[in-house]
């Protein structure tokens, strides 16, 4: 339950004081700043990793989650990332449905795509988080689940990083958004752990 807690009490904090202060938190403008400083404004790669939290390539991504949870945890764990993706998708509509937290502010920082939709949550968050926590948090102690964890965290680190270098959310959203979408994997691990064995089938 800890890495529950600890990832609760993240999303809570970040989420809350963006909620409230109505823009970015301290360290956001220099932080994005840094790093399209150091990626550029609008790298290739990093539309294209936005474009894979998106039908059609999202269901690519469902496909190479499930994969690395699959080598973590088994067929648990596999089955976990579809139903982590429900979830994902079910908190983003009812989120959105209660929070306006403005985007990053083009007369800050480098802005791709400008939108006037919440910048909190981040659907890309939500999704990435859910689909990669299943192979990043869920139970699996063989060797080959060292490797499946590592690209499912590199992914995940890559894709956060992309929303912030293109301007659509600020760090601290996009770092509420993960946590929540991780805690949404937990959520789903919990769930499928309590399947029957004969499930398998």
């Amino acid at each position: 339950m800890r890495p529950a807690v600890l990832l609760a009490v993240l999303a809570a904090l970040a989420a809350g004081a963006s909620v409230a202060l109505q823009g970015p938190l301290p360290g956001d403008v220099a932080a994005t700043r840094a790093l399209q400083s150091a990626l550029g404004h609008a790298p290739a790669w990093a539309d294209w990793l936005t474009d894979t939290a998106k039908a059609p390539l999202l269901w690519g991504t469902l496909m190479v989650a499930a994969l690395l949870a699959w080598r973590c945890g088994g067929w648990r764990g596999a089955v976990a990332v579809p139903l982590a993706y429900a979830f994902a998708f079910g908190a983003d509509m009812a989120l959105r449905a209660v929070l306006s937290v403005p985007r990053p502010d083009p007369a800050l920082v480098a802005v791709t795509a400008p939108a006037a939709s919440s910048g909190l949550p981040s659907t890309f968050g939500l999704v990435y988080g859910a689909l990669l926590g299943a192979a990043l948090l869920l139970p699996g102690a063989s060797r080959r689940a060292h490797p499946a964890r590592l690209a499912a965290g590199v992914l995940l680190l890559a894709g956060a990083t992309a929303r912030i270098v293109l301007g659509g959310h600020w760090p601290s959203q996009m770092l509420a958004s993960v946590a929540f979408g991780l805690l949404l994997a937990i959520a789903a691990g919990a769930v499928i752990r309590r399947l029957p064995v004969s499930a398998r089938a």
